[in-house]
């Protein structure tokens, strides 16, 4: 059990990258989530192509890679499309109050209203703007990460010995340990984002609410980033409902949106958590709201692995210690 201080300062080097590199670090666990889930694409794809053996990753990679880029590409357009509607729609209201008698609080309001949307999302806009060259450098960190995982993998394995100089063999069982871990979690959530993407589709298709495959493909997507992922969805899904069918349109979309949290959160999550994590369920909602205001939107995304880590080093170094 020697390990456990080099285990442990491999821990704080990583949150200190992550405090003073987020954009890097957080493209690298992106690249990581995202080789997990190719794999788990390509083993599906390889019960039925056999041959060449390469050939299920390959088409892996590309449905992975189309499915982001599509939800990415469409994303934008949409939102800023929508968003014209809303403000269109509040400004006819705000016309129609005019030639009533009502309170100057609820004109102003309504006014108040409408320039706050347009100074977010001019404000929105200037900031994704200043972040287009870190955006561009994280995609190509998250690609080359993404393809390189199996490389990087055995590379550690066949210089274990580094790492954890007094006990190489304990150390490969810790760090093999916390990764299958992590792996089957991620493995798990395969299911549950696809469960998230088929559901609220298939309501916006049945509701009537435009761009439904793209809704669904956007759920599923963003379903890997807890508790953000919701909010990223929600966005063009109770725009596009708003746009459709007004007030009950909003209703609409939020009804789709809190069954589908609802049911990945209290049937399927547990399940998957309780079977990779074995940690209660408000312990890594505090990890990941603590890690989020320390380490921004990074920190959501490292909040899992952080725990995993840490349950497994308490585990393996104290509690065998």
């Amino acid at each position: 059990m020697k390990n456990k201080h080099f285990a442990l300062l491999y821990l704080i080097m990583f949150l200190v990258l992550a405090k003073l590199s987020p954009f890097i670090i957080t493209a690298l666990i992106m690249g990581l989530y995202l080789s997990i889930i190719v794999d788990y694409v390509a083993k599906f794809f390889g019960v039925f192509m056999k041959k060449p053996s390469s050939l299920p990753r390959i088409v892996a990679n590309v449905l992975v890679f189309l499915m982001i880029a599509y939800s990415a590409v469409n994303f934008f357009p949409v939102v800023v499309k929508e968003a014209q509607k809303v403000f269109s729609e509040i400004d006819k209201i705000r016309t129609g109050l005019g030639n009533l008698e009502i309170p100057d609080w609820i004109t102003s309001l309504l006014s108040n209203l409408s320039a706050s949307f347009s100074e977010g999302a001019l404000s929105l806009v200037n900031k994704i703007i200043g972040y287009v060259p870190s955006f561009i450098t994280s995609a190509v960190v998250i690609v080359i990460t993404t393809f390189i995982v199996s490389s990087i993998k055995r590379l550690i394995n066949e210089n274990v010995f580094y790492l954890f100089p007094k006990d190489p063999e304990d150390g490969k069982r810790f760090m093999v340990e916390t990764y299958k871990e992590f792996e089957r979690f991620v493995g798990g959530q395969v299911l549950v984002a696809i469960f998230v993407g088929v559901f609220v589709g298939l309501g916006a298709f049945l509701f009537k609410i435009p761009s439904a495959f793209f809704l669904g493909m956007l759920a599923f997507v963003t379903d890997f980033v807890p508790y953000l992922g919701v909010i990223i969805s929600a966005i063009p899904l109770l725009m596009l409902a708003f746009s459709v069918h007004g007030l009950n349109g909003l209703l609409i979309g939020t009804i789709i949106l809190v069954a589908a949290n609802q049911l990945e959160m209290w049937v399927l999550a547990p399940k998957i958590q309780s079977n990779a994590l074995n940690i209660h369920w408000f312990i890594i909602l505090i990890t990941i709201l603590v890690l989020g205001d320390l380490f921004s939107f990074g920190g959501v995304l490292i909040a899992l692995p952080f725990l995993i880590f840490l349950k497994n080093y308490w585990k393996h170094y104290v509690m065998e210690g």
